[in-house]
């Protein structure tokens, strides 16, 4: 019966790791977080009236565009902007302008257009998480006055070369959003949209999320976008966002929708302090990583 329910647990796996690949080639990936993009695939068919090739063709493209722009806008509308919000919500209460979503999706670049044998079209678009005001950041981020981070409540002196920041979720399981937070165990915030720079915000985000390879060992590696490095050490020929020596926090627990790790009050001193002498938080060199970030255990 063990191995019975051991095969069974490998089967599950397997079919829920292709997922992600099956649901991509329809373009209908959600998992914004991976590359910082979003993807849009339409396709279509001309009726079988149209015998003119030319004409078969125009009518083709233009309903796989149309198909395509109507995905990528309920694509942005699935996106968590923070924890218990989404576009839709946000457009639903008006806190987000409806008119510029149009426009962000109209605007979509076209990445690839491919025609069959048979007149049909398939069109994928793309278009951009981050950048500017073009990208779903600026479509969801407002100006908002900017705080400063917390102060340490315990003084201690700083290393002073650390480059950036990991919240090590492990096994926990993480939602990526756009706004994500830092809290510490008194359920005051550490990192926060309110603590940075709007415009740095909307060209970069705040933080990158990567799923941590290797679950079962005893020193997994990070994929930070294309590097590999173990958790205790740094990357050696290239940066990643958080830089060459980052620090590493482990997170106690998750909340808020699975959306904002938790880390001891120390823990949260520890990055207070640092901060203030390497600057790390405040040019948003943060990153969210474990073994199930976006639902899928890697």
């Amino acid at each position: 019966m063990k191995t019975l329910s051991r095969i069974t647990k490998i089967i599950c796996f397997l079919v829920l790791m292709s997922l992600p690949c099956m649901v991509s080639s329809q373009g209908e990936s959600n998992d914004w977080w991976e590359d910082d993009t979003l993807t849009a695939t339409g396709y279509s068919l001309a009726p079988k009236n149209i015998s003119n090739a030319a004409q078969a063709r125009t009518w083709s493209r233009r309903e796989a565009l149309e198909k395509a722009r109507n995905q990528m806008t309920e694509l942005i509308k699935d996106i968590n902007v923070a924890a218990g919000m989404t576009v839709r919500a946000g457009l639903a209460s008006g806190a987000i302008d409806a008119e510029r979503l149009d426009n962000l999706v109209r605007d979509a670049k076209i990445l690839s257009e491919r025609y069959g044998t048979d007149n049909s079209c398939t069109i994928v678009l793309t278009v951009p998480v981050y950048g500017g005001g073009d990208s779903v950041a600026g479509l969801t981020f407002k100006p908002v006055e900017k705080e400063d981070f917390l102060k340490p409540t315990v003084k201690s002196k700083a290393k002073g070369n650390y480059t950036g920041l990991i919240i090590d979720c492990g096994d926990l399981e993480l939602e990526p959003v756009l706004a994500p937070v830092i809290r510490q165990a008194d359920n005051q915030s550490v990192y926060s949209y309110n603590n940075l720079d709007y415009d740095k915000v909307i060209a970069n985000g705040m933080i990158d999320y990567a799923r941590e390879d290797k679950p079962n060992d005893k020193k997994p590696l990070l994929n930070v976008g294309k590097i590999f490095f173990n958790s205790a050490c740094a990357a050696k020929n290239k940066k990643s966002r958080a830089g060459d020596n980052p620090l590493v926090i482990k997170a106690k627990v998750i909340s808020d929708g699975n959306s904002t790790p938790v880390i001891s009050v120390s823990d949260a001193n520890k990055i207070l302090t640092e901060n203030e002498a390497s600057h790390f938080l405040d040019e948003g060199s943060v990153v969210f990583t474990g073994y199930r970030v976006g639902g899928v255990r890697a």
